[in-house]
């Protein structure tokens, strides 16, 4: 299956101007979500609970590998950013719009049911920090970045884009950041976003909004 068919025409003028304000909008949505979702599980989940995981249990604790999150997420969007500015700059604004669609079902499910963090009551990398576990953002995002980079138009990025995926991966799970079922969730809800806006009709008028 090819995740990254070409698009129709490139959109001009207006039909531009409302394809990047689409994005900005979704972009802003996110972030209110997200804050929302959060206040919610710290205000109705206080004591939340923290699950046993098997993959924890089997595999050591790797602290250090918790930067290598940091590193494949900041590496995989700046190298998708020059592939999308090369390769594919009109479809900008509905790639940000499949991130924000990742992001605003991610703000979704997390007040479903929420569980203490992975790491515990400390932050994983930075101080302030998410308090949904479930789906990992982190994996989403990894996965769609390799979902979308064409292996027909850019192949060495996209090897390195699987590259960084399998870090991130590696780095929630030694180092704590995420249970083994918020990384599978992650990959899934990736899938699901990118497999349901290339062939499905679902997100159709959000794609003709971003220009896709």
């Amino acid at each position: 299956m090819k995740w990254t068919v070409a698009m129709d025409t490139a959109p001009h003028g207006a039909s531009r101007s409302r394809s990047w304000l689409v994005a900005l909008l979704l972009i802003t949505a996110v972030g209110a979500a997200t804050l929302y979702s959060n206040r919610l599980i710290l205000t109705m989940f206080p004591d939340r609970p923290y699950p046993r995981d098997l993959l924890f249990e089997l595999l050591p604790y790797v602290g250090w590998t918790r930067y290598l999150t940091v590193i494949a997420l900041v590496a995989g969007f700046s190298l998708f950013l020059y592939y999308a500015i090369n390769h594919e700059p009109s479809r900008i604004p509905a790639f940000t719009a499949i991130f924000a669609l990742m992001y605003l079902f991610r703000a979704a499910m997390i007040v479903l049911t929420p569980l203490g963090s992975a790491q515990g009551d400390g932050a994983f990398v930075f101080d302030v920090q998410q308090y949904g576990m479930f789906p990992s953002g982190h994996m989403a995002a990894s996965l769609i970045l390799v979902l979308l980079t064409s292996a027909e138009r850019a192949p060495a990025l996209r090897r390195v884009q699987i590259l960084l995926a399998m870090l991130q991966l590696a780095g929630l799970i030694l180092a704590h950041g995420h249970y083994s079922i918020d990384v599978v969730g992650g990959a899934l809800l990736a899938y699901f976003v990118v497999h349901v806006w290339t062939d499905g009709t679902l997100f159709d008028p959000l794609k003709r909004l971003t220009g896709a």
